[in-house]
């Protein structure tokens, strides 16, 4: 049975895979990545498939990787309160220190060893500071892959040192009905709609919260495939001039992107991005999705007003 990550991977960033191949075979791989963007399970699916690539892409270590049994493979989340009440995880400077074996020793079955480290938003100085000292003094060659949902709220020592790579799905979820089909040529224009309005920073974009989305996103699946949608918007917006069009998600929107070039800087851009994909946490809350729209449109207001 092919493992779980592999299936992930594939399915929602073929691109993606396909450009980390070829950075591999023409040795162009860098030392650290910090991959940027929703769905952690998806990240940590992808981060093992680049292990899996780099330990030598077959059955045998495609199963260990997949056990976390893998010796030249290290991934590792932030632990728990000590008081064991809670469940938000952050990164203790002890933890990173008692990851010092692994990062003195070289890979035991491979060319590079591999660390992936979750959630790195959450690493304060001190921590960081832990981390940066393995980082700049490696015993050996090896692969670092650092994953965040907000680009903003990691550490600048971390952010600076790091290539960053925006990793968003690139798949549409599928669907089969005419009902769904239909569903999607119709909100995808007013995503767009929505979308121009918050970037203009105008208050109809609250209005089309309440009166174009929310009873059109009842369905989960709906829901998904929206917020998928509007991550692809933002990456859009943030890349726009540095890549060709033809590789932009919605290379019909190119006008808009080349306006809000045009008014705004590039780190006002990236904060509005950030805002979007800061959405993926709550939506494992309870707070509604109307409230998560209305927030977003503040929050890009606030980010693009500066």
């Amino acid at each position: 049975m092919t493992p779980e990550f592999i299936t992930i991977a594939e399915k929602v960033y073929p691109n993606q895979i396909a450009h980390f191949k070829q950075l591999i075979t023409t040795n162009q791989l860098s030392h650290l990545y910090l991959f940027v963007g929703p769905s952690q399970p998806e990240k940590l699916a992808f981060s093992r498939y680049l292990a899996w690539l780099i330990t030598g892409a077959d059955a045998r270590h495609a199963i260990r990787i997949e056990a976390d049994d893998h010796p030249d493979v290290k991934i590792t989340q932030p632990s728990l309160p000590k008081s064991g009440t809670g469940t938000k995880r952050t990164w203790k400077v002890d933890q990173i220190r008692a990851l010092k074996p692994e990062f003195v020793t070289v890979a035991q079955e491979s060319q590079r060893k591999v660390f992936v480290f979750d959630a790195v938003e959450t690493l304060q100085a001190e921590s960081g500071n832990a981390l940066l000292k393995f980082i700049e003094e490696p015993a050996g060659p090896q692969l670092m892959i650092m994953l965040a949902e907000n680009l903003n709220d990691v550490l600048p020592t971390i952010r600076s040192r790091a290539q960053i790579v925006q990793l968003l799905p690139e798949v549409a979820l599928t669907t089969n009905t005419e009902a769904d089909d239909q569903w999607r040529k119709t909100m995808q224009p007013v995503l767009f709609k929505w979308f121009e309005l918050m970037m203009q920073r105008r208050i109809e974009a609250f209005v089309y919260v309440q009166s174009q989305l929310v009873d059109a996103l009842k369905e989960a699946t709906h829901q998904r495939l929206f917020l998928t949608w509007l991550h692809e918007l933002s990456r859009d917006t943030v890349v726009y001039g540095q890549i060709p069009d033809e590789r932009l998600h919605f290379p019909t929107l190119v006008g808009l992107y080349k306006t809000l070039a045009q008014h705004y800087r590039p780190d006002q851009l990236v904060r509005a991005s950030d805002v979007i994909f800061a959405d993926d946490r709550l939506s494992q809350t309870n707070v509604s999705l109307q409230t998560r729209f209305e927030k977003i449109v503040l929050e890009i207001a606030m980010a693009l007003g500066e």
